[in-house]
């Protein structure tokens, strides 16, 4: 690591950073060590050599350059700098250069010539390193290990947020209040606004009714209100997200050479103008529609323009002021674009692989199975091509689609691509890993949908000791794996056993998870059927609301999981002999089921058969 002087602060900072990213990356199997100048004995004779003399051979023999730049460009920087860029060349190594923002008085006390230089000769120079601007070493952290992660894992970064952070693994990378794409950006401020102003007005309801205990309107408003501030969290927690995977998309395009306008949208995003970024990429877009009529085969051109149809799928997924419903289909039609234009021009084939992962990806996550099927089939065959069928990439795409063709109860396609998935895992990473067990739990969930029990245990239980050994007991996780033991137990009839592993689970993803995260609300909807299965009407049917509540508010009332919700209230209503309403749950369940996976799906024809039961036992009492 390279600077000047005035940057000595910074230095230190990520120094130490680099010290907590060592204790993430020795897990992974990768060592970081920082070779700083500050490091070395200055007090050292070195004979006939300058102190810079013996740390430019360090620079030479690192993996990695990181060089920080404020207002000049050091002689002795410069010179680490350029040997560090033809080792970068020579041998493929990533270079880093980041710029702290200039301030007023910065500019007012003036910049050196020396950096404006060095700024224009980076510019013109056609060397491919990554860059950025940072005000804040939160930034400059997350810059950092953005593209570091991404570089050493070929873009399968771990980094996500949680509780106000950004984090890899258990390594605090960033607060996301210190980021400017979060601090600065609207809807960023409106929504942490309303949460901040939630307890206040909880605490004035919940005097109010504690006052007067017998009003139920009052007790409405409050449980309203809770209701409203749970929802607002998690719509914060997916607001943040949305922001990161934007962030993550843009750091892997910031190279040397950049679409001017391209930039300028990233830039508008990075300084949290949404607006702004939104509005130049839908320039963008009608240029690039101009663009199409008249010049097709400009390749680098439509490049460029397919990059920018990325970003906008992402920045409009992070429009919360838009209905989800809209928002889908507008990103739908957006990634479809981009593929039709990849297809048309010669796309790289790495960055075609990346983007029909993340379109088939999106499509699975909302339900759009057969499309997802097919943009995963071709997204596997380019990626075969590209980095082998050896490769971790790849075996990431057969989990992947294992689990679009298990969402489509084709299980014996779904075992075929989960055991070429576990072939290249266990050869790359062993038994014991992450990625591994993660391939043992797919393979038990289908053995217990294909109601192989002995089988089904015997791959969760192998899930469950590696989570609990590499990721801890109380790893959400670790809490899958006993919600997915426990309903093995469910289905064998085995109700108190399977309530035991699923409290387990419940208890360790509230306390992990949002209080709205789809496996809370899967969580709840197990509970529910195995106290269906003991009869115990009244507790299931209010474990299944809570989970009904949170898939309405997630996933949406068109989603195949918010059928499941539907379609057991509704049976748990006609066991109690309330047949209209359970005939009004089952149906909701039929149309989604008929309008996502078709007329003659598996799961559509069962719950034809669950509504002619309903109404056989309506014709029973009325006869």
């Amino acid at each position: 690591m390279a600077s000047s002087a005035e940057l000595r602060k910074d230095r230190d900072l990520f120094g130490d950073f680099v010290s907590h990213l060592n204790n993430h990356y020795r897990r992974r199997g990768l060592f970081l060590q920082l070779d700083k100048w500050e490091y070395f004995d200055k007090t050292k004779a070195f004979d006939n050599h300058r102190t810079q003399d013996e740390y430019n051979k360090h620079v030479c023999n690192c993996d990695a350059f990181v060089c920080l730049f404020h207002t000049k460009a050091g002689e002795f920087t410069q010179e680490e700098f350029k040997l560090a860029s033809d080792e970068c060349c020579s041998r493929g190594l990533p270079l880093f250069i980041y710029f702290r923002r200039l301030t007023l008085w910065d500019k007012i006390k003036g910049v050196s010539e020396s950096l404006d230089e060095f700024k224009k000769t980076c510019i013109e120079s056609e060397l491919q390193y990554f860059w950025g601007e940072y005000e804040t070493n939160d930034k400059l952290h997350l810059d950092f290990v953005l593209w570091l992660d991404s570089y050493l894992f070929d873009g399968q970064s771990e980094l996500k947020t949680e509780n106000g952070n950004v984090v890899l693994g258990d390594v605090i990378v960033a607060k996301m209040s210190q980021l400017p794409f979060a601090a600065n950006n609207e809807d960023f401020k409106k929504l942490s606004k309303t949460i901040w102003d939630y307890p206040g007005k909880i605490d004035k309801l919940r005097k109010r009714t504690e006052k007067y205990p017998d009003e139920q309107d009052f007790r409405d408003e409050l449980q309203q209100a809770l209701d409203d501030y749970n929802k607002a969290i998690d719509e914060f927690a997916r607001y943040q997200q949305t922001l990161l995977d934007t962030a993550k998309f843009i750091a892997d395009r910031r190279m040397a050479q950049t679409d001017k306008k391209l930039q300028r949208a990233m830039d508008a995003f990075e300084a949290g103008d949404m607006a702004g970024a939104n509005t130049i990429l839908k320039e963008i877009d009608i240029e690039a529609e101009e663009f199409n009529k008249s010049f097709e085969n400009d390749r680098n051109q439509m490049h460029k323009y397919i990059e920018a149809f990325q970003l906008q799928a992402k920045t409009v997924m992070a429009e919360v002021e838009k209905p989800i419903k809209e928002r889908r289909s507008l990103v739908a039609d957006i990634y479809a674009k981009a593929d039709d234009w990849a297809n048309r021009s010669a796309y790289d084939p790495k960055k075609y692989a990346k983007l029909l992962f993340d379109y088939a990806s999106f499509l699975d996550d909302y339900a759009y199975y057969e499309d997802a099927e097919t943009i995963f089939l071709r997204q596997i065959a380019l990626s075969e091509k590209v980095y082998g069928s050896d490769s971790t990439n790849t075996a990431s795409s057969y989990n992947d689609i294992g689990v679009v063709f298990y969402h489509r109860s084709e299980y014996n396609k779904a075992l075929e691509y989960y055991m070429k998935a576990l072939h290249v895992f266990k050869n790359v990473h062993g038994d014991n890993h992450p990625d591994t067990s993660l391939i043992y739990n797919n393979i038990g969930m289908l053995y217990n949908k294909q109601n192989d029990y002995p089988k089904a245990l015997d791959y969760l239980l192998k899930d469950l000791a590696i989570s609990e050994n590499v990721l801890g007991a109380n790893n959400p996780n670790t809490a899958t794996s006993y919600n997915n033991i426990g309903s093995v137990y469910k289905n064998q009839g085995k109700y108190s056993k399977a309530l035991e592993y699923f409290f387990i689970a419940l208890k360790i993803y509230k306390k992990e998870l949002d209080n709205n995260h789809p496996s809370i609300a899967k969580s709840y909807n197990n509970i529910g059927e195995a106290y269906y299965g003991q009869n115990e009407y009244k507790e299931a049917l209010e474990y299944h609301r809570k989970a009904l509540k949170i898939r309405e508010t997630v996933l949406g009332v068109d989603h195949p999981d918010t059928a499941i919700s539907y379609n057991n209230i509704g049976m748990v209503y006609k066991s109690q002999g309330n047949y209209d309403k359970a005939l009004e749950f089952t149906n909701r369940a039929l149309e989604i089921y008929e309008q996502k996976l078709g007329h003659d799906h598996v799961l559509t024809l069962k719950m034809r058969e669950n509504i002619e039961k309903v109404k056989e036992a309506m014709r029973m009492v009325n006869s």
